[in-house]
């Protein structure tokens, strides 16, 4: 049941270039930005898968160091109650307030 809840629902995450890029310009034009930030609208439950795979920086403060952090989550708010963050690099698994 509650992956059916996963399943059935939608988050948008809002991406932006990591502060530590030295050249945010590049990643904004490769990820076809807007206003300098990308917004994926995705199910709840796959949103632990994306931001592995696209390497994104949940970590507070965004204090991830690796060239393989191009993107930062500019919206953790908008992650409350998905079930499978523990896969999101960096995200602190409290429930944001």
């Amino acid at each position: 049941m509650l992956q059916d809840r996963q399943w059935n629902r939608f988050v948008e995450l809002e991406l932006v270039p990591h502060p530590n890029i030295g050249h945010p310009q590049a990643i904004e034009r490769y990820y076809t930005m807007r206003e300098g930030s990308l917004k994926v609208e995705l199910r709840a439950a796959l949103a632990g898968y994306l931001l592995r795979r696209w390497n994104v920086d949940c970590s507070p403060g965004h204090s991830l160091q690796g060239a393989e952090y191009q993107l930062a989550l500019a919206n953790a708010p908008a992650l409350y109650g998905v079930k499978n963050l523990r896969l999101a690099p960096g995200y602190d698994h409290v429930e944001p307030v």
